[in-house]
């Protein structure tokens, strides 16, 4: 008798155990006697992989979330490509540059404010040290003081490391420009209410443009780790204000000066020009806001986000910490057209005007145009703010208060004016409750101006309840 080979006794061996198996799930329980056939199955696919080679499969494509991530277009990339379409942008390029390594900058002093000492009062080696601190500063304004000046001595050296800007550091109105002209150096006032954010003014050499910056806003929220966020706006120079600064230039010798600061009190060794000079660039910068060519912030918070106009659309870029770069994260950013979200400090409401009370009432009992009543979200970190009514949509709002702010609280020039282009390029719209905040000119760098911003229809329907558009 022909012995069996060794191979052929495995396999019959197991085909036997594979029959014996389904016979006996057959025979206990006859609801298992339904899937005979998935059983069959396995059995046979079993004994035909021990017979046949595999065979391949075919490759599944794999989705999104497993695929390798996506190359994210770098911010100077982006800018170089505005640059190639139109040439004419490269001086926007430049400025733009020196921003966002300011913005790199400034969001690692914040974010390390805290363990650094700057957000906190100093210390004090007896009790009477600290009791007479106390009696001549207040705490608040010193924190705030401290970031400012880093932001803005920051801010500075970015906009000179470029080689084509002359910056100034507009603490005071030209109103005080008298005290500046005998001499005086003085220091802001350390008190709250007189604090005045360090503003920088800065203009190309060739006077083409110039660019107004608030370096922190919201600095006194740097205690409690609230975001915060520096805001911009490029306006291009008229030619009046242009001629005006080239023959300043001209007459003062200050065509090598890449970096003048005026204002003073910050350990900066500070180059004061003529008052003329001053005064032209200040003046150079009192336009209304729909003169803007560029403006945009960077919010300072979970992540760092920087989001700019150049009057194309509105684009979000995020910074990446491994790189430390810029990327983009939100192209072409679009407003909601309406959404179902409030935002103001309700603590004022007493002494608002009584349409705008009215409105109030209408967001917040449902008897609005959309029967929905509207949430309030107000962190008082005005780049936070606007950030998010920009993405989710709603109404950002801060109108005159007849107790406090007769005009509003917020700075036109550097704060409402810049944040009302970014807003307006992505769709929405803005107003100061009579003419459109682009239109509003400003008289002086600090002037302060209701604003109401946000989605297009929540602007619409605010106008309705206020009867003095013009």
């Amino acid at each position: 008798m022909k012995s069996l080979q060794p191979t052929s006794i495995v396999l019959s061996l197991l085909f036997l155990i594979c029959e014996k198996s389904l016979h006996v799930n057959a025979f206990v329980s006859p609801d298992i006697s339904s899937n005979n056939l998935k059983h069959e199955t396995t059995s046979s696919s079993l004994f035909m992989s021990l017979q046949e080679p595999p065979q391949p499969q075919p490759t599944q494509k794999k989705s999104q979330s497993q695929q390798a991530p996506l190359k994210r277009l770098s911010l100077r990339r982006y800018l170089n490509n505005v640059v190639q379409a139109d040439p004419s942008y490269r001086d926007l390029e430049s400025l733009s540059l020196s921003i966002q390594m300011a913005c790199k900058t400034i969001s690692r002093l914040v974010n390390r404010a805290g363990i650094n000492s700057l957000s906190t009062p100093p210390s004090f080696n007896t009790e009477e040290d600290r009791d007479q601190a106390l009696i001549q500063y207040d705490y608040r304004m010193n924190s705030m003081k401290r970031l400012d000046q880093l932001s803005t001595i920051v801010l500075r050296n970015a906009l000179r490391f470029t080689g084509k800007l002359q910056s100034v550091k507009k603490a005071k109105d030209n109103l005080d420009d008298e005290l500046m002209s005998d001499g005086l150096n003085q220091d802001l006032d350390f008190k709250v209410e007189e604090h005045e954010p360090g503003v920088l003014i800065a203009s190309t050499l060739d006077s083409k443009y110039v660019a107004v910056f608030d370096p922190l806003d919201g600095s006194g929220n740097a205690d409690a780790a609230i975001c915060t966020g520096t805001v911009f706006g490029i306006y291009e120079q008229t030619e009046e204000a242009e001629q005006e600064n080239k023959e300043d230039n001209d007459d003062e010798g200050l065509d090598g000066i890449d970096n003048v600061v005026l204002g003073g009190g910050d350990g900066m060794d500070d180059l004061f020009p003529s008052i003329q000079e001053r005064e032209n660039l200040v003046d150079a910068v009192l336009q209304p806001g729909k003169k803007l060519v560029a403006a945009g912030y960077c919010l300072y918070s979970s992540s760092t986000i920087l989001v700019f106009t150049l009057g194309n659309g509105t684009h979000g870029f995020t910074l990446d910490p491994q790189i430390n770069e810029f990327v983009l994260t939100h192209p072409n950013i679009k407003i909601p057209p309406r959404g179902n979200v409030y935002s103001c400090n309700e603590a004022n409401s007493e002494g608002w005007a009584d349409d705008v009370k009215a409105y109030l009432h209408a967001l917040k009992s449902g008897e609005n145009e959309t029967k929905s009543r509207y949430a309030l979200r107000y962190v008082g970190s005005l780049v936070g703010d606007i950030h998010r009514t920009l993405m989710y949509g709603g109404i950002f709002f801060y109108p005159g208060d007849a107790e406090r702010y007769p005009n509003g609280n917020l700075q036109l020039v550097y704060k409402s004016s810049p944040l009302s282009y970014v807003i307006e390029q992505a769709g929405g719209m803005s107003t100061n409750g009579k003419v459109g905040l682009l239109d509003v000119k400003p008289e002086h760098v600090h002037v302060r101006s209701p604003c109401f911003i946000g989605s297009p229809e929540d602007i619409n329907e605010m106008k309705k309840y206020i009867q003095h558009e013009e």
